[in-house]
């Protein structure tokens, strides 16, 4: 496969290149070998926005699909691995908004570099992680909020899941997650590990026709604690402080993160 040869190389793909190379990952065709060569390759020599988007239309593609007509259609999500080991606050504003009257389809796993994600936050609060897709629709229909749980959504992931352990860097599927919503979320507000990272997400939503906003914390990407840089998608990067929204910053210990009994406790 070309492709595959190019990206080993450390060239450039272009989207339809890249497209047919997750293609063929989530089927299965690429061994063992070549799947660890090419996620190493890309990550070393950094993936572009292009090559995410179009990674990304190829996941969503091979997901289970949720049946949502309700838009627009919320994600808060982040991409982990900022080994802060924070409170999950991205669940929490998930649940806030959907009790505000947005519609959310929450899009998760279980934890990164913390002790709790999302899907254990919200496993200890009761909610069901194997729900089917007519389930799960369905609660995003009525009552505003479903949560979409990586793993049962993504079974295509199988077939890569062995070497991305087994590698144990940060690859290119550390971005995808956040843009893969089985539901087909098109508003967003994305937390990155980097800063590295604002600009490509923001632009690999714009080419998904995406809205929203990707940001990270000068002191962790997960709480908006303090001089929190953001790149709005169609308009541009700024930095935020909470003094411009009338709050007062708060150290990160504030925020610490626990198990997950003990996270669904806090008040």
């Amino acid at each position: 496969m070309e492709a595959v040869k190019k990206a080993l190389l450390g060239e450039v793909l272009t989207e339809e290149e890249a497209y047919g190379l997750m293609q063929a990952m989530m089927a299965g065709e690429l061994s063992p070998v070549q799947v660890a060569g090419v996620l190493t390759a890309m990550a070393l020599r950094g993936e572009t926005p292009s090559e995410i988007a179009a990674m990304a239309r190829a996941m969503r593609e091979a997901a289970r699909r949720i049946p949502v007509s309700r838009r627009p259609l919320l994600d808060i999500v982040g991409t982990g691995g900022d080994h802060k080991g924070l409170l999950n606050l991205s669940t929490l504003g998930a649940l806030v908004a959907a009790a505000g009257g947005v519609a959310v389809a929450k899009h998760g796993n279980r934890a990164a570099s913390s002790r709790a994600g999302s899907a254990d936050l919200l496993e200890a609060l009761g909610v069901n992680l194997e729900a089917p897709p007519e389930r799960v629709g369905e609660a995003i229909e009525e009552l505003g909020f479903g949560f979409l749980f990586a793993r049962v959504f993504h079974p295509a992931m199988r077939h890569v899941a062995p070497v991305r352990a087994e590698l144990g860097i940060r690859t290119v599927f550390n971005l995808l997650g956040p843009l893969t919503n089985p539901a087909g979320a098109d508003r967003y507000v994305l937390g990155v590990f980097s800063p590295r990272w604002l600009a490509p997400m923001a632009e690999a939503l714009n080419h998904l026709g995406a809205k929203g906003l990707v940001v990270h914390g000068a002191v962790a990407h997960e709480p908006i604690l303090r001089d929190n840089q953001g790149v709005e998608v169609r308009r541009g990067p700024y930095t935020l402080v909470p003094e411009d929204v009338r709050q007062e910053a708060h150290p990160p210990t504030a925020l610490k993160g626990g198990s997950q009994v003990q996270n669904a406790q806090l008040p």
